[in-house]
């Protein structure tokens, strides 16, 4: 599903963010009102429910290299025995922003920390830089930095899950293109760009979009739900949330659906009504099973009383 960036809420989002990178890479520019020609053109365009081309490369902090694909084995068929496929966060910018790039990833990882999921283990956070100058050691910075404000890293499992990438020029644009987010480099040598995270699925698809700097951690968790369709959901809770809150795309954030908790609310009503009949037919059968116990027990016993008061052998001894 392909959805323009356009709506009220959003493009408010949008402005705001294009505004800060502009003030801070850019001199503004432009009549009262209206965008700095440095930031013209560049809304995000939305492409819900497509595929991410995989087979882009790329190279990590630790300058290793990979595929885009590597972190989608769903969607490659490489799943491993075991392997639960993750969701993904990406991120696209680069290190030596000034401002803004380093200003999303501390607020998001500040989410992060306040989200009963684990980085490594239930989903990947991946940052690509568009910066030619971005080498593997300023990508380990800035991984450096985001671990520093993750309260779960240490382990190498929760680490794998902060994936940083050095400057790709090609393969970036065309994840970005397949993103819908536009970016370019402006007079001082900066680059003007949305700001955006962007939510993926566990196949490689876009699931959804966040825009600003604000990410309660409520919504973040909603977000990898629905990007998981709810495989990450371990609690009733979980369960609940993630059926009976719906994204609203007029307002930008999941909203609870009043229609899908009065569903819910109707299912568990005839579930304990059903406990409470059966409960109540269960404690009557008990009722009477033991009344029939108690009435065979004196039955028996004037038999035999009545037997011996008819002229059967005595304890006394034989009549005269």
């Amino acid at each position: 599903m392909k959805q323009v960036f356009g709506r009220t809420f959003q493009f408010r989002l949008l402005l705001t963010a294009l505004g800060v990178v502009a003030m801070a890479c850019a001199p503004a520019m432009g009549q009262e009102g209206k965008l700095p020609r440095q930031v013209e053109g560049l809304e995000v365009e939305e492409h819900v429910g497509a595929t991410l081309p995989l087979e882009l490369q790329f190279e990590t902090a630790d300058g290793r290299k990979v595929s885009l694909g590597d972190y989608f084995p769903a969607a490659t068929g490489r799943v491993k025995a075991g392997e639960l496929p993750k969701p993904a966060v990406i991120f696209v910018g680069y290190y030596s922003c000034p401002v803004v790039c380093p200003v999303v990833q501390d607020k998001f990882v500040e989410s992060l920390n306040s989200v009963d999921m684990t980085a490594g283990k239930d989903f990947n956070f991946l940052v690509f830089s568009f910066n030619p100058d971005d080498l593997p050691a300023s990508a380990k910075g800035a991984r450096d930095r985001a671990l520093s404000r993750y309260v779960r890293a240490g382990t190498p499992e929760v680490d794998s899950g902060f994936v940083y990438h050095a400057g790709a020029v090609e393969s970036t644009r065309q994840l970005a293109n397949a993103l819908g987010f536009p970016y370019r480099k402006v007079e001082n040598g900066e680059y003007s760009h949305p700001v955006a995270l962007f939510v993926i699925s566990p196949e490689g698809v876009i699931s959804r979009y966040i825009y600003g700097f604000d990410y309660p951690a409520t919504q973040v968790k909603l977000a990898l739900l629905d990007a998981s369709d709810g495989k990450l959901a371990r609690t009733i809770g979980d369960r609940f949330m993630f059926y009976c809150y719906t994204y609203d795309s007029s307002r930008g954030k999941y909203t609870i659906q009043a229609i899908q908790v009065m569903k819910l609310g109707g299912a568990l009503t005839v579930v304990a009504v059903a406990a409470l009949v059966g409960g109540l037919r269960l404690s009557e059968y008990l009722r009477n099973r033991s009344r029939a116990r108690a009435g065979a027990a004196p039955t028996g016993m004037s038999t035999d009383g009545g037997r011996r008061a008819s002229g059967g052998p005595s304890a006394t001894g034989p009549a005269a």
